[in-house]
């Protein structure tokens, strides 16, 4: 099948059929992530103890801040090239995807200089004791020196019809990570650093599949030239606008994972932080597949939006928020019956499996709840509506969640920490559905076709 009658499908296909089989295709690979996240942190604590554990999660944000980079470049990249494969724009497209290159090793380069020369503050700016500090600043050095290879480009891929190969750009460089995490930490004894250099040889294998993808492989729909790396700026700045929401969210999530680091640092100590580091793992491994619900939905709302294909936008949107909800419901009620049993596929010490168990069913409150906001953010960033993905999300994160936190903290101390997570999910759940019901007629609406279609561009027609 050729690239752009691949792409084709999108418009095509039944929504819910195409939903299903992007959506799996971007779980599974978030779900062999996941996998490694938990089992990164299972070597971490049961090869060395939970201070080294500790000492990865306090690297955390630094690994969030990355993706975040690379998660705004795929995310704003990734709109812009659906909507220009659905206008029929490949020069757009080849365009785009070089000057994305051109904006990420730019910035990932400056990071791995900057954080690798400035470790040992930053980890303590982390919320590292002096117990964990070492472990960190040992995991820390790496990961900084490794950014070059923290790619964000399967979701190009995704954009480009390419579900299978997107997905395989997870799934290998994560095995080998796996199989490098044991052998590096259990049989070579490398310590922390044996977790670090897994990670990073898994992302330098995800770098060579995506080179290869855009510059040796011909099943694609459009091609790059040398001349397409020369700096578009009106393409740079509608990939930064619309990829802004993700920047920002990620960013965020980083300053939310500081506060809580420090404010487990002053409440709770090393032992806090140990059941962070084991629990967090858990509670974001088990969000994967709403993750992924999103993630499948994206290219599939872009490329609609961009043949005015507007009921389409809207079906796909509905199911999102369908099957978001669901699995949250789902996973949530797993974690407030067996909460003991989860914590302890992570940390043979007894004390974190009792005092874990707490923090995991409150924070498991939320997942019904945040699929939600999911949905609605990657709804408003996949039509181009990147002010209001950009409002929302920034709202949310020093409105709601960052205040809540703290309030929440200081009235009921750990229990507040472990609380606050569902608390504010709640308010941005109530937001988002707000929100979609205000959503500009042609992106979602409850009126007739008619009256959609009559308000589109171009009159009557899809």
């Amino acid at each position: 099948m050729s690239g752009m009658s691949r792409v084709e499908r999108l418009g095509t296909e039944r929504v819910g059929k195409l939903l299903l089989e992007m959506s799996s295709h971007t779980t599974l690979s978030l779900l062999v992530y996941a996998a490694y996240s938990v089992t990164d942190i299972y070597f971490l604590s049961v090869g060395i103890n939970s201070l080294a554990a500790a000492g990865a999660s306090i690297i955390s944000p630094v690994l969030i801040a990355l993706g975040a980079v690379a998660t705004t470049v795929g995310a704003g990249g990734a709109s812009v090239v659906s909507r220009a494969l659905g206008e029929q724009n490949v020069e757009k497209a080849a365009r785009t995807v070089a000057n994305i290159f051109l904006i990420f090793w730019t910035v990932a380069i400056a990071i791995a200089v900057l954080g690798s020369a400035c470790i040992a503050p930053i980890v303590y700016l982390l919320g590292a004791t002096d117990s964990i500090a070492p472990y960190a600043i040992e995991y820390g050095r790496i990961i900084f020196l490794g950014a070059i290879t923290s790619t964000g480009y399967s979701a190009i891929v995704r954009a480009d019809g390419n579900t299978g190969y997107s997905t395989a750009m997870w799934i290998i460089p994560i095995c080998v990570s796996i199989v490098l995490c044991w052998l590096f930490i259990i049989v070579l004894q490398l310590g922390a650093s044996g977790a670090a250099l897994a990670t990073v040889s898994g992302q330098a294998i995800s770098t060579g599949m995506s080179v290869h993808f855009f510059f040796f492989r011909k099943d694609r729909s459009y091609h790059i030239k040398a001349s397409h790396f020369k700096p578009d700026w009106p393409i740079i700045a509608e990939v930064l606008m619309i990829g802004l929401p993700s920047l920002i969210k990620n960013l965020s999530v980083s300053l939310i994972a500081i506060a809580t680091n420090n404010l487990l640092r002053r409440m709770g100590g090393d032992s806090a932080l140990s059941v962070f580091a084991i629990v967090s793992r858990l509670y974001s491994g088990l969000m994967t597949p709403q993750t992924g619900i999103v993630q499948g939905m994206q290219p599939l709302v872009g490329y609609n939006f961009g043949l005015k294909k507007f009921e389409r936008v809207r079906e796909a949107i509905r199911l999102s928020l369908g099957a978001a909800v669901a699995y949250g419901s789902l996973v949530c009620g797993i974690c407030l019956m067996i909460p003991a049993a989860l914590i302890a596929l992570l940390s043979r010490e007894s004390a974190i499996v009792a005092e874990g168990q707490t923090a995991l069913r409150l924070l498991a409150l939320s997942y019904p709840l945040t699929g939600v906001a999911m949905v609605t953010a990657a709804s408003f960033q996949s039509v181009g509506r990147a002010r209001e993905a950009l409002l929302f999300t920034l709202g949310g994160i020093l409105l709601v969640k960052l205040p809540v936190l703290l309030l929440a903290s200081r009235l009921f101390s750990l229990t507040g920490i472990w609380a606050a997570e569902a608390s504010s999910e709640l308010i941005l759940c109530v937001v988002s559905l707000i929100m979609l019901k205000k959503m500009p007629r042609w992106s979602w609406s409850w009126r007739d076709d008619e009256d959609v279609a009559a308000a589109s561009p171009g009159g009557g027609h899809e």
